[in-house]
């Protein structure tokens, strides 16, 4: 019994010290256990702090980037030939003295304020022009001229000494940012559309001279003079002057006292009108309303129509027009083809009428010349047609009376030899000789042969009767043949 007992508690010792040492074990395993899971969270906490400091990192990363960018495009870049651009800040020998000048004038500059420190001084305006090219529109009576106007003035507040702004002695300013006078013109064609001027800089320089070239175009009211057309010469003004100050406020002068218009190198000739002469001149206004004088400057034009187009079209076939009508009449008296020709030339006296109707415009105050000498031709060609009309019935009808006695020896005498009528003088004498010898023979012949002589003579009287009248039919025509040539040749020596 002992020994059982003894051997039961051995088994039982070990037993106890096995499960203390399996007691043990687990509780190093659990410990082990708390540790991996302590260790995992501190690494996922480690993890997740990484993380947002990443996150942080490209934020100021990604802000600083910005701030480089800005402070790059902000800073002034300074360049060389030689190396890369620097983006330091400026040194004292890099400042830009041209945008300190600038500064320096704008400051306190007003540019609503004439240009003068006493309010009593006057700002003295030079214009000049340059011409590029020219147009006259007759029908509108409206001249178009392209070219540089030239103004330059002096600004008291724009002077500096160039030796503070490293000899810069010249700066350009925008076209809004210094006073400019009001220059208009006055005969402006475009109504209320005043402005004529580009956009363009002025040119300052350090005595206070300002220079302004800018490009305008003008449209103004010429009064036309169509007398003469298509060989008329025209004379187009442009007036410029101020449009609210008067001569005490703003004085006006030429441009480096030029009086004449100069053309550029590539001015553009008009195809129609030459430019004979451009001039400027300066003149003074004194209106009985207001004490004050109102200067002004007036460029004209003195403009002649290159036509030889116009000669070849109207003039050529007006002088063909009246060599027809006047050798209608040199035709024999009785030839109808006289009608033919003189029908013809009235048809195109008639057709040019209509023509010059719509080419040209309508003139109160005169009528342009070759218009007038269409117009009396068509009447002297309707007056000559009547005449061969008139002259044709006589020579054509038969009658058996005498013309007038006087009629017969105004034609046959001396007008006749001045008229080259001694072709028809020479039939008619001869047959008037020849008459008269029948006739002494008749009255001497037998009594029985009478009636039979009588008819005979009657017939060769009959025929006499009828040369006479072409005699003056022929003497009327060669007439107004001499009158027509007289009055064309007076009007070509006019006109031509």
């Amino acid at each position: 019994m002992k020994l059982a007992r003894s051997l039961s508690l051995v088994i039982f010792l070990s037993i106890v010290i096995e499960s203390g040492f399996s007691l043990d074990n687990s509780i190093d395993s659990e410990k082990k256990v708390k540790k991996l899971k302590s260790s995992k969270k501190d690494t996922k906490d480690q993890k997740k702090l990484l993380q947002k400091a990443k996150v942080k990192a490209l934020k100021t990363d990604t802000k600083d980037d910005i701030l480089d960018k800005t402070t790059t495009q902000t800073t002034p870049k300074f360049t060389t030939t030689q190396g890369p651009a620097v983006t330091d800040a400026p040194t004292p020998e890099e400042i830009n003295w041209r945008d300190k000048l600038r500064t320096h004038l704008l400051t306190p500059y007003k540019k609503e304020v004439h240009p003068v420190r006493n309010h009593l001084d006057t700002v003295r305006v030079d214009l000049g022009m340059a011409l590029i090219h020219l147009d006259l529109d007759e029908k509108k009576s409206i001249l178009e001229v392209d070219g540089w106007m030239r103004l330059n003035w002096t600004d008291e507040y724009l002077r500096w000494n160039p030796q503070e702004f490293k000899n810069l002695t010249q700066i350009h300013f925008g076209a809004n940012e210094i006073w400019k006078p009001d220059i208009q013109l006055y005969n402006n064609a475009d109504g209320s559309d005043l402005q004529h001027y580009g956009s363009t800089h002025f040119l300052v320089f350090h005595t206070g001279v300002v220079l302004w070239v800018p490009p305008a175009k003008f449209r103004s009211f010429c009064k036309i003079d169509l007398r003469m057309w298509p060989q008329d010469a025209q004379s187009c003004k442009l007036k410029f002057g101020s449009w609210t100050s008067h001569g005490s406020q703003i004085d006006l002068g030429l441009f480096h006292n030029m009086s004449t218009v100069e053309h550029l190198n590539f001015y553009t000739d008009n195809k129609e009108w030459d430019v004979l002469a451009g001039y400027a001149t300066r003149n003074t206004n004194k209106y009985a309303s207001v004490p004050e004088t109102y200067p002004d400057v007036t460029f004209t034009f003195i403009l002649q129509r290159m036509s030889p187009s116009y000669r070849a079209a109207i003039i050529l076939p007006c002088l063909i027009t009246m060599l027809l009508v006047v050798s209608s009449f040199l035709l024999p008296p009785h030839a109808g083809e006289k009608l033919t020709v003189n029908c013809i030339s009235f048809l195109v006296c008639i057709l040019f009428l209509i023509y010059f109707q719509t080419a040209l415009p309508a003139m109160s105050d005169h009528i342009p010349l070759i218009v007038l000498f269409y117009s009396n031709t068509g009447a002297l060609v309707g007056i000559a047609i009547v005449l061969n009309i008139c002259c044709i019935s006589l020579a054509r009808e038969k009658r058996y009376s005498s013309p007038p006695k006087w009629m017969r020896n105004f034609f046959s005498g001396f007008m006749g030899r001045i008229l080259c009528l001694s072709n028809y003088y020479h039939q008619v004498s001869e047959t008037h000789q020849r008459l008269t010898v029948e006739m002494d023979d008749i009255l001497e012949s037998p009594e029985s042969d009478q009636p039979g002589r009588d008819l005979n003579a009657h017939g060769q009287a009959g025929s006499g009767i009828m040369r006479d009248w072409i005699l003056v039919a022929a003497g009327i025509e060669r007439f107004f043949f001499l009158i027509y040539t007289i009055a064309f040749a007076l009007v070509s020596s006019v006109y031509v």
